[in-house]
């Protein structure tokens, strides 16, 4: 189930941190191990698409006792940028919803389109 979220109540703070997101693979056993590689996103023609990149944000929430980092999962050519410690905006940012495998219980992943003034990745750069 996926869940969009309205951007424009809740402001995110980028943390400065990018990373690759990784690739699993599925074992013969049944297992998911990283495979080593970044994981990509699926082309519209179902190849290997852009890759896919975590950015870690904190929401901006005076009523939170904590801060707590969430990462957003973003498919681009090139690494994202932000400014750190300042706010960033996710084009069509949406929580997927799922049941973790591992535990039986419910589990949430977030999922942008991209990040605002930032090229989308319809198709690789030349």
């Amino acid at each position: 189930m996926k869940l969009y979220l309205d951007t424009n109540r809740t402001n995110l703070i980028f943390s400065g941190k990018v990373i690759p997101k990784a690739e699993y693979v599925e074992l013969t056993n049944g297992e998911r191990r990283r495979s080593g590689n970044q994981a990509h996103d699926t082309a519209p023609d179902g190849g290997k698409g852009a890759p896919l990149w975590t950015v870690d944000v904190f929401p901006d929430d005076d009523e939170t006792m904590r801060a707590e980092a969430l990462g957003v999962t973003v498919a681009s050519w090139d690494e994202p940028q932000g400014k750190k410690w300042q706010p960033i905006k996710f084009v069509n940012l949406r929580a997927n919803v799922y049941v973790d495998q591992r535990s039986g219980r419910a589990a949430v992943s977030l999922r942008a389109d991209g990040i605002e003034g930032q090229a989308q990745p319809a198709q690789k750069a030349a």
